[in-house]
């Protein structure tokens, strides 16, 4: 028997079986960069704004951008390729710092992107990057990490376990890190209702807050600011939700929405502010995601470019992406010498 949290990080990231590991774009869902590359190039726009400001600051480079959970190559050959273009004095001064637990999609992006690009560097682990200062940023990466699951059985918490045969069995907690969790929940949670905690995620700030000198972490994903309501995970397959997230491991996505209250919170702690939380519609919006309609209606008329707008209606739309996905910066001011 084990932790829902052991079953979950098994099923996604096991090199062999993982579904992470076999995963074909698309199949099961979309990721915002794989719907349009109108997403990758507001994000460019939104990671060179954070480095003037820095810039503006005072705080010397050079300057790293490090995308966290790069296992496709599309976003960061879109972003790149953004900078090239409209920034072109800036990208030769820029490292470019990939992060990919996976070795082998890892090796294949610096490759790829090393092609074309100056100072491509890639890591499989966070903790192996050398402290830097710039942007640190992540796409659907948080909602990933694996979870632990409480669930209310007469009146009191447990931990969900899951068994060799795929059955779910409730037992004390594995950490005395869940307790706090636990007792927050006893009075919020329903009988037979699930929530997941996301320990990782607190150990991921805080190592980011430990690479990071000076600038600031921007974290896209689905979620919302939790306050006591539940979260149980879901599994995604061809599209559709899936409650049964102990079964069939390594054929569909499992996930949990993130608590973005506790990210806020826990980066303050860390030396993370709060600069800015809002929807990815707003921040797609702001960002000027209309220079990628097309110019005319006769343009729109034909068949790609009717595709294309409905793509990023898909970001845009509250029954989308819009919002459902968030966007939260945080900024970590440099120390003083």
């Amino acid at each position: 028997m084990q932790t829902f949290r052991d079953y979950m990080e098994a099923a996604l990231y096991d090199p062999e079986r993982g579904y992470y590991e076999r995963r074909i774009p698309r199949q099961d869902f979309y990721t915002a960069p794989e719907l349009h590359p109108a997403f990758a190039g507001v994000l460019s726009q939104e990671l060179v704004r954070r480095l003037v400001s820095l810039k503006e600051d005072g705080v010397p480079g050079p300057y790293s951008l490090v995308e966290m959970g790069s296992s496709s190559v599309s976003l960061s050959r879109d972003i790149l390729k953004n900078l090239k273009e409209r920034h072109p004095n800036l990208a030769p001064q820029l490292r470019y710092i990939l992060v990919e637990r996976a070795r082998e999609k890892l090796l294949e992006s610096v490759l790829a992107l090393s092609a074309s690009h100056e100072h491509i560097l890639g890591y499989s682990r966070l903790e192996d990057i050398l402290p830097c200062s710039g942007v640190f940023f992540s796409n659907e990466l948080v909602d990933a990490f694996p979870v632990h699951l409480l669930e209310k059985r007469e009146g009191e918490i447990h931990e969900v376990y899951v068994e060799a045969n795929g059955s779910t069995a409730l037992a004390g907690l594995s950490s005395p890190e869940l307790k706090a969790h636990a007792q927050s929940m006893t009075d919020n949670l329903q009988e037979g209702e699930r929530h997941a905690v996301n320990l990782e995620a607190h150990r991921w700030l805080k190592t980011v807050s430990a690479k990071l000198k000076a600038g600031y972490l921007l974290t896209i994903d689905y979620g919302k600011r939790f306050t006591g309501t539940p979260n149980p995970p879901r599994a995604f397959f061809r599209h559709h939700t899936d409650a049964k997230v102990a079964e069939r491991p390594g054929e569909k996505d499992i996930t949990a929405s993130v608590d973005f209250e506790a990210l806020i919170l826990e980066g303050g702690k860390l030396g993370l502010e709060l600069e800015c939380y809002s929807t990815l519609g707003r921040f797609l919006v702001e960002g000027g995601i209309e220079r990628w309609l097309p110019d005319s209606l006769e343009e729109s008329a034909s068949s790609s470019q009717y595709k294309s707008r409905a793509k990023i209606k898909t970001l845009l739309h509250p029954e989308g992406m819009g919002e459902v996905f968030k966007v939260l910066v945080q900024k970590k001011r440099e120390l003083a010498p």
